[in-house]
C-alpha cells in the first residue's frame, strides 16, 4: 500500500478534530393573529390553506409559535373596551393547517369575552391540539412554563404581556391572562432555566404602530435576559421594531402582524422569525413578509429593504451577521 502523502495525513486529521456542529432545534415564530374577521372571510372563499400559502414553505420548523390575538368562543359578554375580538373554533383549523403547535395567549383580547371566552379558547384549543402558555385559570397557571425536547435538547417557552385592562391579568383565585410582574420576573425566569438548556420568553406589549420600543419594552427585554433568558420575542405594536443582541441574548421587539389586518400603513410590513435554538444560544433568521390584506406573500424588495432598516436600527444586524440576518430569496 502507498503511504499518503504528510499533507493528507495532516489534512485528514484536522478534519476528524473538528467539533460535531451542536443539536440545533429550528422554532419558527411569528407575531398577531386573529382568526376570525378579515382571515377567516378569506378561508371560507378560498380554502384553509390560502392565507398562508405563499409563505408556508418559510413556516415549516420543528416547532411553530404565534400570539393568538382573540377569544375563540361564541358565548360571553363584550368586554367594555374599544375593539373586542373572537372567532368560531371551526377557524382555528386555518392554524392547524398552517402547522402550528403553540400559541401565545398573553395579550390584550384573549380575555375580550370573559372568563367565559377563556374558558372556552382553553378547551377549544385542547381540542384542536394546540398547546398553550400565558392564560389559566389563576396566576400559577398562566405564567406556566412549557417544555418540549427535541434532538437531545429540551427547550422552555414563558408568555407574559404589560398590556391593559388590568382586569384580565390572573391573580392567585382569578383567570386571565400572565402579568409581567417586574419584581417576580427574575425569580420565574431563573426557575424556568434550571429546567431547560434553552429559555424563549414571548412577550406582548409596546407603543403601537411604534417602530421604536418604548422604556417598558426595553426594560422587561433587560429584566428577563439578565436573570438567564436565551430570548425575547414580542408583538403588539403590530409594526416591526429593531433587534438586539445582549450580552449572548437575542432581543427582537415586535414582529409585527402575522394574520392579523390592520388599516394603518406600515402594519402590512411584518417577519416570520426562524429561530436556530441550540446549546450555544439563539440565531435569528428574518423573513421579510406582507400582511398583503391577509393573503400573506414574501416582501417585495423595497419593502425588504425598509424592514431591514428598521431591524438593524440599533447595529444588531450590522454588528452580529452570524446571530441574526435576514433569509436569502424571496419565496
Amino acid at each position: 500500500m502507498t503511504p499518503l502523502p504528510l499533507a493528507a495525513l495532516l489534512a485528514g486529521a484536522a478534519f476528524a478534530a473538528e467539533p460535531t456542529p451542536p443539536a440545533e432545534v429550528i422554532v419558527a415564530v411569528v407575531g398577531d393573529i386573529r382568526v376570525g374577521g378579515p382571515i377567516g372571510r378569506l378561508a371560507e372563499r378560498f380554502g384553509l390553506k390560502d392565507p398562508v400559502s405563499r409563505v408556508r414553505r418559510r413556516l415549516k420548523a420543528d416547532f411553530l409559535l404565534g400570539n393568538l390575538e382573540c377569544a375563540v368562543t361564541e358565548r360571553g359578554k363584550a368586554a367594555d373596551k374599544t375593539w373586542t375580538f373572537r372567532a368560531p373554533e371551526k377557524e382555528l383549523d386555518i392554524l392547524r393547517d398552517a402547522g402550528f403547535d403553540w400559541l401565545g395567549l398573553a395579550n390584550n383580547h384573549t380575555m375580550d369575552y370573559g372568563v367565559q371566552g377563556l374558558e372556552d379558547t382553553l378547551a377549544a384549543l385542547k381540542k384542536r391540539g394546540f398547546a398553550s402558555l400565558g392564560a389559566g385559570r389563576n396566576a400559577e397557571a398562566a405564567r406556566r412554563p412549557l417544555f418540549v425536547e427535541k434532538n437531545g435538547l429540551r427547550i422552555g417557552v414563558l408568555a407574559f404581556t404589560t398590556t391593559i385592562p388590568e382586569a384580565h391579568w390572573a391573580g392567585p383565585k382569578k383567570a386571565g391572562v400572565s402579568y409581567a410582574n417586574f419584581a417576580r420576573l427574575p425569580e420565574w425566569i431563573r426557575d424556568a432555566k434550571k429546567q431547560c438548556d434553552v429559555l424563549l420568553v414571548f412577550y406582548h406589549g409596546g407603543t403601537e404602530l411604534s417602530e421604536t420600543p418604548n422604556p417598558v419594552q426595553r426594560d422587561f427585554a433587560r429584566i428577563v435576559v439578565d436573570a438567564g433568558a436565551d430570548a425575547v420575542i414580542g408583538h403588539h405594536p403590530h409594526v416591526v421594531q429593531p433587534a438586539e443582541i445582549r450580552g449572548n441574548a437575542l432581543i427582537l421587539y415586535s414582529l409585527g402582524n402575522f394574520l392579523f389586518v390592520s388599516p394603518t400603513p406600515g402594519t402590512e410590513r411584518a417577519v416570520i422569525a426562524r429561530l436556530h435554538v441550540s446549546r450555544r444560544g439563539v440565531r435569528a433568521e428574518l423573513v421579510p413578509i406582507n400582511i398583503n390584506g391577509g393573503r400573506l406573500r414574501p416582501a417585495s424588495d423595497a419593502a425588504r429593504e425598509k424592514i431591514r432598516a428598521v431591524l438593524d436600527a440599533q447595529g444588531a444586524l450590522g454588528a452580529h451577521p452570524d446571530r441574526v440576518f435576514l433569509a436569502e430569496g424571496r419565496g
